[in-house]
């Protein structure tokens, strides 16, 4: 597996657009190729190897077979892994905004934390985030009727708010706590969240969210049995019914 290393050369003040930092653009190139890809730091246009220290293997490859790693403060780094279809990306801390927008395929690893709309419009592929992530996580950008497709997001952390907004498929699991209105306009994918929520599932018309810690319920989801998932027990509701929704809500605890 051919490995390309990539790490700032100092702090970023201001954000810097990187789309091409994605096993589908860097795998086909040689090192100095890669370094003359253009980024854009705030309203400054430049090339990547004038912003990151470049190393590794420079023999150009397929996407499946690369290994894109990340060293150092990625935080104000967007766009990061946009549209890969295969290969790997390992951050060793903190991504931008818009990780993995429109990924089809491959894995993206994050030892730190993610920025907002993480996994926007993803449509296959995984995304596992070891801290805490932003909001709008796998939601579809202003004016979509869906947003995540198809994949899955793991995050061992907490989420924001609008967490899996216009949902369409695939599965989000968050270990800790969700913001408000996870799940918000769910249009059939799965949201697991493992500690408490605000609000989930408003005008959610069908797939599931499961929230194993406490919520408050919209008035407008009607009780149905009490489950046992993963040896707990849970309240089943459905609804959006405003919506005339189909969807399936899995709540432990009731929040006033």
């Amino acid at each position: 597996m051919r490995e390309i290393r990539i790490e700032p050369r100092r702090k970023f003040l201001v954000p810097v657009e990187a789309e091409g930092i994605s096993p589908d653009v860097l795998a086909p190139l040689t090192l100095e190729e890669i370094g003359r890809i253009e980024v854009w730091e705030g309203n400054r246009r430049s090339v990547l190897s004038d912003l990151f220290a470049l190393s590794g293997d420079d023999v150009p490859g397929e996407a499946a077979d690369a290994r894109i790693l990340l060293s150092g403060d990625f935080s104000r780094v967007k766009r990061i892994g946009e549209k890969m279809t295969s290969g790997m990306i390992e951050a060793g801390g903190d991504v931008g905004m818009h990780a993995g927008n429109g990924m089809a395929g491959g894995e993206i690893e994050i030892a730190g934390r993610a920025g907002d709309w993480l996994g926007r419009e993803m449509r296959g592929g995984k995304i596992n985030v070891s801290g805490d992530a932003g909001d709008y996580v796998g939601a579809g950008y202003r004016g979509e009727s869906c947003g995540m497709r198809g994949g899955e997001i793991r995050i061992e952390g907490s989420a924001g708010d609008y967490l899996g907004e216009h949902l369409c498929g695939g599965k989000i699991t968050v270990l800790g706590d969700a913001g408000d209105f996870p799940g918000i306009a769910n249009r059939g994918g799965v949201i697991v969240i493992g500690g408490n929520a605000h609000l989930p599932g408003a005008e959610m018309a069908s797939g599931a969210i499961t929230v194993f810690g406490r919520a408050r319920v919209l008035p407008s989801y009607q009780y149905q049995e009490t489950v046992e998932i993963d040896g707990q027990s849970l309240k089943k509701f459905l609804g959006d019914l405003v919506d005339g929704g189909k969807g399936e809500l899995y709540v432990a605890s009731m929040e006033a």
